[in-house]
């Protein structure tokens, strides 16, 4: 009998490990990978040829063979790769806001590219990656230097999420499960609606675009225009596109980078739909071996100059993850002395902070408060 018993409790156990593994690997596999899209939704774009998407100016990442070196270089390094541990923010400025009765868009920097809008009671997210980890892991991966200052299920009911790519640091599994139910619509280049469907975000709440084309609803209109970059989860590559974005909401116009190198795509966009109110643009995880996919202080700067007439630049895509082999703060602080020079109209604020897109920064050098170099 007790033979008998020893033997049931090794195949429950058995049993409770298999649904344990399986209902990992599920998750696991919806958090890595999402689902392909379908070859003929992607061959209706110009940009896509032999099964893949491409930039409109060849192109290229590190290649594999330099990722020994670059790991070697990114573990012997020498810089300060993250901030202090007082480098915690939370939602402020809201009843300022609230209050406010000029006729203006509100913006609140989440972290890295998140960025979520208020205008006239109604709210637009970009890029909400509010998860832990950057990664298909969630034991593994860049981790962020702190929580968001407004977690995912503390976001209001959302009028359009807008994402530029399906980059793990872009789009997050675990934060499209949480807010899917409260957003009415989400805007996508090409391709990435497949993952939004896999995830069970309903295909009436899904616009996919190609560059240049665009939809509006209730007095928003939301266009895809081009970028510099290249997409894929796990082992998948440019199955799917990527894009930067205009937004017009009322009488204001924005535009949004998400994540991009330097090309001559700004010049166009700014004929054609500047000016904006400000420009919310990518400064951060660059390095000679992927300098095509990502822009420096520097060619961000150039970047808004070709834009055109652009009342603000924000900085985004910095801040939040050790993405790249340069200090936490070196994208700001380049910036800044660029800014300086060029003498480009520089907002930029501590995340958490509710801005008018017509305000001024209280203090460009705020950052240097969670340095253990300043």
């Amino acid at each position: 009998m007790k033979k008998f018993f020893v033997i049931i409790i090794k195949i429950v156990a058995a049993l409770l490990l298999f649904v344990f593994l399986g209902f990992y690997m599920v998750k696991f596999f919806n958090k890595a990978v999402g689902d392909a899209p379908s070859a003929e939704a992607c061959e209706q774009s110009e940009h896509f040829k032999d099964g893949k998407f491409q930039n409109s100016i060849p192109t290229s990442a590190a290649d594999f063979s330099e990722t020994p070196k670059i790991m070697k270089d990114y573990f012997s390094r020498n810089v300060e790769s993250k901030p202090i541990d007082s480098y915690v923010f939370e939602e402020a400025g809201k009843a300022d806001m609230l209050n406010d009765t000029t006729d203006q868009i509100y913006f609140n920097w989440l972290g890295h590219a998140a960025i979520l809008m208020q205008y006239q009671g109604k709210y637009i997210l970009m890029d909400p990656m509010l998860g832990q980890r950057a990664s298909p892991f969630s034991f593994l991966g860049p981790k962020r230097y702190s929580a968001p200052p407004i977690t995912a299920k503390n976001l209001p009911t959302i009028e359009a999420v807008v994402l530029s790519h399906d980059h793990y640091d872009h789009l997050d599994y675990e934060t499209i499960k949480i807010i899917k139910d409260k957003v009415k619509y989400f805007y996508v280049p090409v391709g990435v609606g497949a993952s939004l469907r896999y995830w069970g975000v309903a295909e009436e709440q899904i616009v996919e675009l190609d560059w240049w084309e665009s939809k509006s609803f209730n007095n928003i209109e939301i266009i895809a225009t081009p970028a510099r970059h290249f997409s894929g989860r796990l082992l998948s590559q440019n199955n799917t596109f990527w894009a930067s974005w205009v937004i017009k909401w009322g009488d204001h116009s924005i535009y949004f980078g998400g994540d991009t190198g330097i090309f001559d795509g700004f010049t166009e966009i700014g004929k054609k739909y500047a000016p904006f109110d400000i420009a919310f643009m990518p400064i951060g995880a660059y390095n000679k071996s992927w300098h095509d996919i990502h822009l420096d202080p520097e060619e961000a700067v150039d970047a808004f100059k070709q834009l055109g007439t652009a009342k603000k630049f924000y900085p985004i895509h910095w801040g939040t993850f050790d993405l790249a082999l340069h200090s936490w703060y070196d994208p700001i602080e380049r910036l800044i002395k660029e800014a300086d020079k060029e003498s480009i109209p520089l907002l930029t604020n501590e995340q958490g902070k509710w801005t008018p897109v017509s305000g001024e920064t209280e203090d460009l050098y705020w950052w240097k408060n969670y340095s253990t170099k300043f």
